[in-house]
């Protein structure tokens, strides 16, 4: 008799491609999931950032100004905040638009925030 002998298990190459396409795709999805946690960084800052530069409009909307650029800090958080606000005339002589710029920078080379609002005066 003639035993009849059958392979039931995987050959070490096929293991071997098995875990090369689980390695791609960990990858990927490890990848993924560092781009979003770094997205929602950024987003936590802007959205401080108009937070601020919301309070600076209401603030100052309410306020006798002059014309031109007032600038100040504000924390928010572990962060101190550059702000600046512009105060210009519009073709309307009885509308001022305002202008608020929010940075980590104190020369706004980049503004995490910029909201523009109108006064009546």
């Amino acid at each position: 008799m003639k035993s009849k002998h059958t392979n039931l298990g995987f050959t070490l190459f096929e293991v071997l491609i098995s875990l090369l396409i689980l390695t791609v795709a960990l990858t990927a999805i490890i990848t993924v999931g560092s781009r979003r946690a770094e997205t929602l960084l950024q987003l936590r800052e802007k959205n401080r950032a108009l937070i601020i530069a919301n309070n600076i409009l209401e603030n100052y909307s309410s306020s006798p100004l002059k014309l031109g650029v007032i600038d100040g800090q504000q924390k928010n958080g572990e962060t101190l905040w550059n702000w600046q606000l512009t105060l210009e005339e519009t073709n309307n002589e009885h509308i001022y638009k305002m202008q608020v710029l929010v940075s980590r920078d104190a020369d706004f080379h980049y503004a995490q925030a910029q909201l523009t609002g109108f006064k009546w005066h």
